[in-house]
């Protein structure tokens, strides 16, 4: 796909992204290292809460449990998180950080997994982005289990001046994580997607497949 030069080539390329990112992304029940609900630990229902307004529309939540507490910006407007939030787990020493985003429905996206201040890979779900030799490299972190069969598929879009293009790459396993590269002779260029995890394993002779999404903007 290719859109040819015209005035309105920025709000194209937002609204491209947002329908790509809406029709992209999968739902996933996130569960992470302990069997820890992600959507569970981030319920201000289960907090005794305080809020500190930032603006007219944002403001920063604060919250306590017995075991756990929370902090992170809310929009007001539409009631959605948004940003990185951070969890902390007071009886185990672990962290949690957890980004946010919103685009027709609040979606937790990245998630870093702390032990003891140690950022925990095979636990976590986020993605690093540098500009080298000529082009951005991308790695791909997702949790990781036993005797998986995993890959990962890079659906993205890029905006050289005025031209838009969609493209797929398959990213290459590198220690623990994926890595893809996007070639671009400038460092501006800008590249936004999805990049999925597929899984397959076998459990009591049957084959589990499963996916989960992140969406990536450099």
């Amino acid at each position: 796909m290719v859109v040819k030069n015209n005035k309105r080539t920025a709000k194209n390329f937002l609204l491209l992204l947002i329908i790509f990112f809406s029709f992209s992304c999968k739902k996933d029940d996130k569960k992470f290292s302990k069997q820890v609900n992600i959507q569970n630990i981030t319920n201000e229902h289960n907090y005794a809460i305080s809020s500190k307004k930032e603006n007219d529309s944002i403001i920063l939540i604060s919250g306590e449990s017995n075991q756990y507490t929370l902090q992170g910006y809310k929009n007001v407007k539409n009631n959605e998180k948004i940003g990185w939030w951070k969890v902390k787990d007071k009886t185990n020493d672990f962290l949690y950080e957890i980004e946010f985003l919103s685009v027709n429905m609040e979606k937790e996206n990245q998630i870093k997994f702390y032990e003891k201040g140690k950022l925990i890979n095979r636990f976590s779900q986020y993605y690093d982005v540098i500009y080298k030799n000529n082009g951005y490299e991308f790695k791909f972190y997702f949790p990781k289990y036993k005797d998986e069969k995993t890959r990962v598929e890079f659906n993205y879009m890029t905006k050289n001046n005025n031209t838009i293009e969609d493209k797929r790459i398959d990213c290459k396993t590198e220690n623990d994580y994926y890595i893809c590269f996007i070639p671009g002779e400038k460092k501006e260029k800008s590249i936004a997607g999805v990049a999925t995890f597929f899984s397959e394993s076998e459990n009591k002779k049957e084959t589990t497949f499963s996916s989960v999404s992140m969406f990536v903007n450099n």
